[in-house]
């Protein structure tokens, strides 16, 4: 188990969590540093990963029939406190010890990996929504370097399959979850 990472969790869902909530009143068509994600189908998109990574954190199991969270419905006039209840549920089940000393059924990867791929999610589209809808994302230092560690393996494939957008310049003092959002193809400085 990576016990930086399990320990990010309680603070990175808290941030994410209380940005989400203060943009409840956003205009769901607005548009996200996301690619081309509207803030709408990327709450969809988020709604669907996040009880992914809570079902499999929760459980140790996938959903067979949708295992990463697609079929999942946004509820739009509650958008915001749906998706942060999901991420409380998500930081508070990759935060205990016990999600990660086990495996996960129908994943192709090691529960490290899963964690890993959890927390990438949980802070780079919790950046994409909090900017989105006019919030700023509260990181600390040790978590954004947590975050660039479990981003850095996973580039090159994350590039091939287009999770990824080409890599955005930061300058050279940019701190580590800036150079990691530039690394994920997000501009730092991005702003409705």
């Amino acid at each position: 188990m990576s016990e930086q990472t399990r320990t990010a969790f309680p603070a990175a869902g808290a941030s994410v969590s209380t940005a989400i909530r203060a943009g409840a009143d956003a205009d769901l068509d607005a548009p996200t540093p996301c690619g081309a994600f509207d803030l709408r189908a990327l709450a969809q998109h988020f709604v669907g990963t996040s009880g992914a990574f809570v079902r499999a954190g929760e459980t140790g199991a996938l959903d067979p029939e949708d295992p990463w969270g697609g079929k999942a419905q946004l509820n739009e006039a509650a958008w915001a406190e749906q998706l942060a209840g999901q991420i409380d549920q998500l930081a508070a089940a990759w935060g205990r010890p016990e999600a990660w000393g086990r495996p996960i059924d129908g994943a192709r990867m090691p529960t490290e990996a899963i964690g890993e791929m959890g927390l990438l999610e949980l802070l780079l589209h919790g950046w994409d929504v909090a900017r989105a809808t006019g919030q700023t994302l509260t990181v600390p230092a040790e978590l954004g370097a947590e975050l660039l560690r479990c981003l850095l393996p996973t580039l090159e494939q994350g590039r091939e399959f287009e999770v990824y957008g080409p890599e955005v310049s930061v300058p050279e003092d940019a701190s580590d979850f800036d150079r990691a959002l530039g690394l994920s193809g997000r501009d730092p400085q991005w702003s409705a």
